[in-house]
């Protein structure tokens, strides 16, 4: 699964919200990095890559599931409106959008 889509931003505020309710060195044991790392992360010094994100998200509580969902949901809704924005031809805005609308859709 990619998820180099997800944002620094978001990578960050997912594992704020691990930190809620775990300490730096339970979330590091449970996604096989260093207590090291995860400072790092809380600090915003550096973000998960893709492997540690899929991780972090493997260890989610379900507790956590809405939240973390909602990081992402909002992370990828601002992407999209990003990307509309840059489309300045109206035409091609509304067959972005309705691409968007037949993928929701399944």
């Amino acid at each position: 699964m990619s998820l180099s889509w997800v944002s620094r931003e978001a990578r960050l505020k997912i594992v704020e919200t691990l930190l809620s309710s775990r300490s730096i060195k339970q979330l590091a044991s449970e996604i096989g990095v260093s207590p090291t790392a995860v400072r790092k992360y809380a600090n915003g010094r550096a973000s998960p890559d893709d492997e540690v994100l899929a991780r972090l998200l493997s260890v989610v509580a379900p507790y956590e599931k809405e939240k973390v969902y909602d990081i992402l949901l909002g992370d990828l809704i601002n992407s999209i409106r990003s990307l509309l924005e840059l489309i300045d031809d109206p035409k091609y805005r509304d067959i972005v959008r309705e691409r968007i609308i037949e993928s929701v859709r399944g």
